[in-house]
């Protein structure tokens, strides 16, 4: 699996976030519920240790209970530094009725970003929050990345909206 990278002139948010990326809808009803889908997905595809999930589970919603991870227009990126995470991993889930997630906003979330960084590769972690915070300034863009249905959906819009807002 690459590596993420700094974020630099020519590096794009569609190269901050991993190949394996995938995507998941969510079954959950709540917020609490969606975290416990993301990061059963996060072990089940190998990027934290079976068994470690209900650890990594606390740990994020501990960390939702200081502030709210629901940067607005439908967004929401819970993510954890674990020091045993195998590698690098992100989960994005998508709620069709969106979810009461306390987001800044008041807006139900509709897209999750669920990522889990080792701690010895946290330098792509500011970049790739301040990546997926620039596509959440636009509802739209959420809107059209929740529309997609696989991975690949998924990675081909992020580049198109980030070429888009560059051209703005």
């Amino acid at each position: 699996m690459a590596r993420p990278q700094r974020r630099d002139k020519g590096t794009t948010l569609k190269d901050l976030v991993p190949p394996d990326l995938f995507v998941q809808h969510l079954n959950a009803g709540t917020k609490k519920e969606a975290i416990t889908e993301l990061v059963n997905s996060l072990a089940i595809n190998g990027v934290i240790d079976l068994g470690q999930e209900r650890e990594v589970r606390e740990a994020i919603l501990e960390r939702e209970s200081v502030a709210s991870t629901g940067i607005g227009n439908g967004l929401a990126i819970p993510h954890f530094k674990l020091r045993q995470a195998g590698k690098f991993g992100i989960c994005f889930g998508i709620s069709e009725a969106g979810l009461d997630w306390a987001a800044h906003d008041g807006q139900p979330v509709r897209l999750g970003g669920c990522w889990i960084c080792p701690t010895n590769e946290a330098g792509s972690h500011p970049a790739l929050m301040r990546g997926l915070a620039s596509v959440a300034k636009d509802y739209d863009n959420v809107e059209r990345l929740a529309r997609c249905r696989d991975r690949r959906q998924l990675l081909n819009m992020l580049l198109e909206i980030e070429v888009e807002s560059k051209g703005k």
